[in-house]
């Protein structure tokens, strides 16, 4: 997937969080909390701070190659406010656009009585970060009203190369982005302890690139990089040459799409929930960027079922401090070149361990699946490991009653 429009989007990327599993809109850490639902937020009991940690693999089901990574996955931290409004702040990553493409035929031919090899590859690192500022209100005892403006920004860098018998010619490039997307949620409880969710995405401002192109070079020790040191100089010198100007591209992400949730309290410790998402690129710039694929995903379609097990901090057996998690996932993406759909198909189960009077928690996800995608017969496998811990802080509580 990182190799389809701007990348990989950490949305389709397993869970967001270990705190959360599948669920984005229905509760999980809490009865009546998720933490990447801010019209719950404002049920919490305490200020919390959370990160999450996350190591992924992607692998083909037929080859041994594989790509693996790991980071921090989210950072969050909430303060609710007299149990009728909060606030909150979070960072996590939004797109992954690290790839690697090597073309495995070297195509030969003859000129002037000696036998030349081409062969090419492409390589793009980097990515987008999103910062969150989020709030909720509750109207009512029943009705809550949530929203987050999230600010996209980034950078990355790609390069072209040619290896022409022993001569390695590249055409590098690098790109800066940034954009601001809102979300507005709804949390609203009906009776027999069944609760709506909802939630509306609009882009405020499309997600611009500002792209630079560099010029071509002789890599003459195949580093990758355009040297002017010696013993190694590459032609022409860096110094020789005057820069490309840089120029922007508007609206290469422009999203919209819409959520809808519902949960059921089976009793007092364990609820099930049904979440359905659509999400549509409205981007009119996009195709005019260089893909490694020569595509992209324009409409996205979510299914999501879960159950969940809540702990209960003042308990003072063990296996009552315990919650749990697990769902299933399926999610078709519809490519915007062909009108072709990968479909995806994953597990979600996790666990966490409330400690202290004030709702430590610490958390384990695990996530796997698989792809089917329509330009390849081959499946690609992915797995997730995330793990989180959360920290409630009484002393800002205290210091406000003063």
């Amino acid at each position: 997937m990182n190799a389809l429009g701007l990348g990989k989007f950490y949305s389709n990327q397993s869970v967001n969080n270990a705190m959360d599993g599948v669920n984005v809109l229905s509760p999980s850490i809490l009865k009546d909390v998720n933490f990447s639902n801010p019209s719950t937020w404002h049920n919490l009991k305490f200020t919390f701070l959370s990160l999450s940690y996350s190591a992924d693999q992607t692998s083909i089901e037929t080859s041994q190659f594989s790509n693996g990574y790991s980071g921090l996955s989210n950072a969050l931290w909430v303060i609710p406010i007299k149990s009728r409004y909060s606030f909150g702040l979070s960072i996590a990553p939004y797109i992954n656009q690290k790839v690697v493409l090597v073309e495995q035929d070297t195509v030969s031919f003859t000129a002037f009585d000696d036998t030349l090899r081409i062969s090419r590859s492409f390589k793009r690192s980097g990515g987008l970060l999103c910062l969150n500022v989020g709030s909720s209100y509750q109207l009512t005892q029943k009705i809550s009203l949530g929203i987050i403006t999230r600010v996209l920004f980034g950078s990355s860098r790609q390069s072209e190369s040619v290896k022409f018998s022993g001569s390695n010619v590249i055409q590098a490039s690098r790109s800066r982005y940034n954009g601001l997307i809102s979300d507005l949620f709804l949390s609203m409880k009906l009776r027999n302890e069944i609760t709506l969710f909802s939630s509306f995405k609009k882009t405020l401002k499309p997600v611009e690139n500002a792209k630079l192109n560099k010029y071509l070079f002789d890599d003459a020790n195949s580093n990758g990089f355009h040297d002017w040191s010696s013993p190694y100089y590459d032609f022409p010198f860096p110094d020789s040459i005057v820069a490309f100007s840089e120029y922007r591209i508007s609206d290469v992400h422009n999203p919209s799409g819409i959520q809808f949730g519902i949960s059921k309290l089976l009793n007092k410790k364990w609820s099930a929930a049904f979440e359905w998402s659509f999400e549509k690129d409205n981007s009119k710039e996009l195709k005019n960027i260089n893909f490694p694929l020569n595509n992209w995903i324009e409409k996205t379609n979510s299914f999501k079922i879960s159950f969940s097990r809540f702990a209960s901090p003042l308990s003072l057996k063990i296996f009552d401090k315990v919650s749990i998690r697990s769902g299933l996932k399926y999610s078709s993406y519809t490519l915007g070149n062909n009108n072709k759909v990968i479909q995806e198909y994953g597990c979600s189960i996790g666990s966490g361990y409330k400690f202290k009077s004030v709702g430590n928690q610490i958390d384990l996800n695990f996530c796997f699946g698989y792809r089917d995608y329509p330009m390849s017969s081959d499946r690609e496998l992915f797995q997730q490991l995330q793990m989180s811990i959360s920290l409630a802080d009484i002393w800002f509580i205290k210091r406000r009653q003063k």
